[in-house]
């Protein structure tokens, strides 16, 4: 029997690493060892709507003046 699952916090199944908030489907098994340790639960019937996020790039660096080095002074020549 399959079973869907809310990843709770980050785990890897079957050696596929699984991200808190995934959403995935594993075998009885699995599902039942996930749920006990505490790492997922299971998925909500209607699957979960994220809305969109607005990218919004940096602004340009600030040029700055490039440091100049004082010479240096080995003393008497």
């Amino acid at each position: 029997m399959i079973m869907r699952l809310l990843i709770l916090r980050q785990t890897s199944i079957v050696g596929q690493p699984a991200r808190a908030g995934d959403v995935v489907e594993v075998n009885d098994r699995d599902a039942r060892l996930l749920i006990n340790s505490g790492k997922a639960e299971p998925a909500p019937a209607a699957p979960v709507v994220v809305e969109p996020v607005l990218v919004v790039q940096d602004p340009e660096p600030i040029q700055r003046k490039t440091r100049t080095r004082r010479a240096k002074n080995h003393g008497p020549a």
